[in-house]
């Protein structure tokens, strides 16, 4: 057996013994340390997993059949980096060692509190939850090796992945999906107290972990998700940023889960179940998210086939989301109070404007949250019964939703989002009155300008789809609040409550600016495919032009092994009619036979108020050495402002960062006196007496 094998089975062991021994408790007699103990050697073991993964990829032991399908001889020290994570096999040894140190080290910092109940649960549930993580990296087999003759050389990685955003975008993903299971376990243990006493005397270091984790994992999701969208855009050539893809969606969820949380911690007080209830279900669907990439039931261009995996997966998320869901309903049928049932039921009974505008922001998150779960959900749970009853049929027999499903949910939850952005902050700038005149001003041109998408009318607008057209203006104007009341609260005009309160303007102005961004690129009103030969020139958009002016095709011996460089220049028409190059770039198009594929590289021509898409997707020989090249373009108006958006937002939420990492810090080195403040003095002097 391998010695990497044999590390993950440790890992395990370890983490089932820690399990065991938690269980049994007080009957063991110094049972604390022997958890501890095998806590790090879960730790230790799942450290050396991933060093061991590690050094075979960079020693190019190809005699494994991971290593042969990630690396070759010739890749570069980043790209051997991102083979750690690049295949099943490593991604899922990569999230069982973030597993495991983050549940040592909430043992490191839960030391000493071992007798408290919620810390004594949640270390049971955190635990296993890691050890359900391994057992399905083990189930990968990721150290499986090649029968029969090793090859001298390994595949390489996919063309697609084989950039500096694999390095990037996959681990960051994998983290904030480990640190979920934090508050998930802390929660889930807390809902089996009574309310009264998990929220008695809460221990300090516990909570502010929470708080820690629940912060940067948001942080790391949006990250991951915006990098992700942008490798999209600019290498793998798909056109867009975002195309409700299986995975891309289920990766959206966590995240708009985690944003309802922050949402709901004002609106929900009293009821701490239906407040926290949004972390525990956080963690379901990242359970979800994982299940869905590896169950091979859902067409996506991020997935993995059908393997053991997919039904080891499955378990796991069947086992989160039945603990997750029944002991949530449970504490909140036991402990809900009249004053708790007034405050669900009284939802909208608010005088309070801006926690008004918070709860409207609320539904748009669940709305979007909703159509993405069911969009993904119906589907796969459809295709797995397929999978039981039918195999050799599934592909055929697979479904799917499509993608107006999603767009439309998503455009009804941002007329909740865009309105309520109009009452999320305090300024004397204009009062509530005029803010809903100018709203409802906004939404009605917008009304017009929807119907005018639909029936016909005269004069452009400003795209193609007419819920954007109906969201456009409110969005303008939402935007030109809150710079305004940002720019108050900088020269003094308005009073500044605290960085907290800068951070939420920051927070909801991203936001914004982001649905801006995606309501004007998402439907382009400008799109072509049509044919050049060198130095042609074709009008793609009224005063814009694309010339070819070099095709050169570099080599080719099949239609799967060639590349061909093709040579553009982007011109416009200026106001005195004169021509403009704007911009001279290159677009791409190869073949690679080891992976039976053609990759694109595309040329942007971009700046501050749209950007030109342009590839080149196929070509003919029309002559003698004379070639005719299939050129894609479009115009996508306003797309930076997606990721200026995505900038703001994850800036927003820096400094929170900052403060729950300083007061993680605080109540760690805090941690002795809080153990101890309860001792009477008498008492320690009779301990140091006897």
């Amino acid at each position: 057996m391998d010695i990497g094998t044999i590390l993950l089975i440790a890992t395990i062991v370890a983490g089932i013994l820690d399990a065991l021994i938690l269980v049994v408790g007080p009957k063991i007699e110094n049972y604390e340390r022997y958890s501890i103990i095998a806590s790090f050697i879960g730790f230790i073991a799942a450290t050396g997993t991933l060093l061991w993964m590690g050094t075979m990829i960079f020693l190019n032991q190809f005699q494994y059949e991971y290593v042969t399908q990630v690396t070759n001889i010739e890749a570069s020290l980043l790209l051997k980096i991102s083979a750690l994570w690049a295949g099943q096999s490593g991604s899922l040894i990569f999230w069982t060692f973030l597993s495991f140190i983050l549940y040592f080290g909430f043992r490191l910092l839960s030391r000493g509190y071992e007798d408290d109940k919620l810390v004594y649960r949640a270390a049971i549930i955190m635990v296993v939850s890691s050890v359900l993580v391994a057992v399905n990296a083990l189930a990968a087999d990721p150290f499986r090796l090649i029968e029969g003759i090793v090859p001298s050389d390994g595949h390489g990685l996919n063309p697609l992945l084989s950039t500096i955003w694999n390095v990037i975008h996959p681990p960051i993903i994998f983290i904030a999906y480990a640190l979920i299971l934090v508050p998930f376990s802390i929660k889930i243990a807390g809902f089996t107290l009574r309310s009264e006493e998990r929220n008695k005397e809460p221990i300090p270091v516990i909570n502010a972990y929470v708080r820690f984790t629940t912060v940067f994992a948001w942080l790391m999701l949006s990250a991951g998700i915006a990098i992700g969208g942008y490798w999209a855009y600019i290498v793998l050539g798909w056109g867009g940023y975002w195309a409700w893809d299986p995975v891309e969606t289920t990766s959206l969820i966590p995240w708009l889960l985690l944003t309802a949380y922050y949402h709901a911690r004002p609106i929900f007080r009293k009821n701490d179940v239906l407040r926290d209830s949004f972390l525990v279900m956080a963690y379901v669907t990242v359970i979800f998210a994982t299940w869905v990439t590896r169950s091979g039931i859902l067409n996506s261009v991020h997935g993995f086939g059908i393997s053991i995996v997919s039904w080891t997966m499955l378990a796991t998320l069947l086992f989160t989301l039945i603990l997750g869901s029944l002991v949530t309903t449970y504490s909140g049928y036991r402990d809900m109070s009249d004053d708790e049932t007034e405050e669900v039921f009284g939802f909208f009974k608010e005088k309070d404007i801006r926690l008004l505008s918070i709860k409207t922001a609320f539904i748009g998150l669940l709305i979007v949250a909703a159509t993405s779960t069911v969009g993904v959900a119906y589907p796969a749970v459809f295709n797995l019964g397929m999978a039981i009853l039918d195999p050799a049929n599934l592909a055929d027999n697979q479904i799917g939703i499509g993608i107006e499903f999603f767009q439309y949910g998503f455009y009804a939850a941002c007329v909740f989002l865009v309105g309520s952005a109009f009452f999320c902050l305090k300024s004397r700038f204009l009062n509530n009155r005029v803010r809903l005149i100018i709203m409802l001003s906004l939404f009605t041109i917008g009304g017009i300008m929807a119907g005018l998408s639909v029936f016909g009318g005269a004069g452009p607008l400003p795209t193609n789809f007419w819920p954007a057209n109906l969201l456009v203006l409110p969005a303008v104007g939402a935007i030109a609040f809150l710079v305004i009341a940002f720019v108050r609260q900088m020269i003094g005009k308005d009073k500044i409550v605290s960085t907290r309160e800068i951070g939420r303007l920051m927070l909801h102005l991203g936001l914004i600016i982001l649905l801006l961004g995606v309501f004007m690129s998402e439907h382009v009103v400008y799109e072509s495919n049509a044919g050049f030969v060198e130095n042609s020139v074709q009008e793609i958009a009224p005063g814009t032009y694309i010339q070819v002016t070099d095709i050169n095709l570099q080599y080719w011996v099949n239609e799967r092994d060639f590349n061909m460089v093709v040579t553009l220049q982007v011109i416009e028409i200026d106001s005195s009619n004169n021509s403009i190059i704007v911009g001279i770039g290159y677009a791409v198009i190869t073949g690679n036979p080891d992976w039976n594929m053609i990759t694109h590289q595309v040329y942007l021509q971009t700046n501050a108020f749209r950007d030109i898409f342009i590839a080149v997707t196929g070509f003919t020989l029309v002559a003698p050495n004379i070639y005719q090249v299939t050129v894609h373009t479009k115009i996508l108006p306003l797309v930076s402002f997606v990721w200026l958006g995505a900038f703001l937002m994850i800036s927003a939420m820096l400094p929170m960062f900052g403060i729950e990492t300083q007061a993680l810090l605080r109540a760690f080195k805090g941690k002795e006196k809080d153990l101890y403040e309860d001792i009477p003095e008498d008492s320690e002097e009779l301990a140091v007496e006897n």
